[in-house]
């Protein structure tokens, strides 16, 4: 039989760091759909002639502390190619 005094901080420890990791997959879901927002916008709003590549890494980080003994690191990679489709359009009907 273990003591309470020392499988309960145990449990504790482990229960909040549960949470913690629960709360850094929330936060690397939140960054990685408001890194796509951004490159939908930053495809929406591009009027230029030539096709570009929208390049963005961000990077989420979970701090030790309690039973977690080095620092969790998430990066994100955002890649969008910007294209007018505008332009694309116009010279398909030209080249008919």
């Amino acid at each position: 039989m273990t003591e309470a005094a020392i499988s309960l901080p145990l449990i504790i420890l482990a229960s909040m760091l549960m949470l913690r990791m629960f709360v850094f997959y929330l936060d690397i879901l939140n960054t990685g759909i408001s890194e796509h927002r951004k490159a939908l916008e930053m495809q929406d709003s591009y009027m230029g002639v030539f096709i570009r590549i929208y390049e963005e890494e961000k990077q989420v980080e979970l701090l030790k502390g309690g039973l977690l003994a080095k620092n969790a690191v998430k990066r994100l990679k955002t890649k969008a190619y910007l294209i007018n489709e505008d332009i694309l359009v116009r010279s398909g009907e030209i080249t008919d």
